[in-house]
This record gives C-alpha cells, sequence and structure tokens, in this order.
C-alpha cells in the first residue's frame, strides 16, 4: 500500500495551519484549560470520595452506598410526616448528581459486574439480543397492517 509507507528522507512535511498561528492558539487553551482546573473544578468535590465516609468505620469504598444519616424510608413516612421529611432532604444540584451516581453504580454492581459477566462471549451476545430486541419492538408497528390472505393478487 503506497499510502501506508513514509516520506523520502528530507521531506518537509507541513501543516496545513501554519505554526505560527497553530501553536499560540494551542498553548492558549491549553492555558486556560489548567486556569479552569486549578480555580474551579479543583474547589469542587466531583469525583472523590464522600466527606462522611470513615475507612476505619466503613470499610473498603461502595459507589452505591449512601454514607449519611440513616433516615425513614419513603414508603414508610405517613402523610402527616411528609412535610418534615422532604424538608430534611438535601436539595442541591450535587445531592441529586449524587443520588443519580449512587444508582447508577447500584445497577452496574447488580447487573453488569461479577461472575454473572465473567464470560465476554456470553456477554456480548447478550447486549447484541437486547440491542435486536429493542430494535424489533421499535419497528414491530411497520408489521401491524401486514395480513396474511389465502391469495395474493
Amino acid at each position: 500500500m503506497a499510502w501506508m509507507r513514509p516520506p523520502p528522507h528530507g521531506t518537509q512535511l507541513r501543516p496545513w495551519v501554519p505554526d505560527l498561528i497553530f501553536v499560540p492558539i494551542s498553548r492558549a487553551v491549553e492555558r486556560v484549560g489548567v486556569f479552569f482546573y486549578n480555580r474551579v473544578l479543583n474547589k469542587t468535590e466531583i469525583g472523590l470520595f464522600d466527606k462522611r465516609w470513615n475507612k476505619n468505620v466503613h470499610g473498603p469504598y461502595c459507589h452505591w452506598r449512601y454514607y449519611g444519616k440513616l433516615d425513614t424510608k419513603f414508603l414508610d413516612v405517613k402523610l402527616g410526616d411528609l412535610p418534615a421529611w422532604m424538608a430534611r432532604r438535601e436539595k442541591t444540584p450535587s445531592a441529586f448528581y449524587n443520588e443519580f451516581m449512587r444508582n447508577i453504580w447500584r445497577v452496574h454492581n447488580l447487573y453488569y459486574s461479577g461472575p454473572v459477566y465473567a464470560n465476554t462471549v456470553k456477554t456480548i451476545f447478550r447486549f447484541v439480543f437486547a440491542y435486536s430486541f429493542l430494535n424489533w419492538l421499535v419497528k414491530s408497528h411497520r408489521y401491524l397492517d401486514f395480513q396474511k390472505t389465502m391469495y395474493h393478487w
């Protein structure tokens, strides 16, 4: 394949954007990224363990476990206690994000990891079957009008 061969010795490969423009722009983008990480992301709790987790008390960190103070479950709350129960909930965007990620990890732990998914071939076929079934479900309305008849004219 001729297009895979390296160019002859001494050939100067020039980028389609001159270096006088490309290098300063790329350095500026890199500096903005470093500034954003140091001044914004570094001051948040994104990607860190829960503050309430204690290795000596809880053992290894579980992403799907809530490490806060336990409260009454929603289904056990009486109708009169519902406003007080709602008032005790944390309603910040980070609390919603943390709850969402806990549920993602819980589902991952229950259904997508462990000895059930140890065999790669089985896992691939399960996803192929799920994809095929979902496509059949989405496209099945096309065949509702199809009617088998005795004569085809």
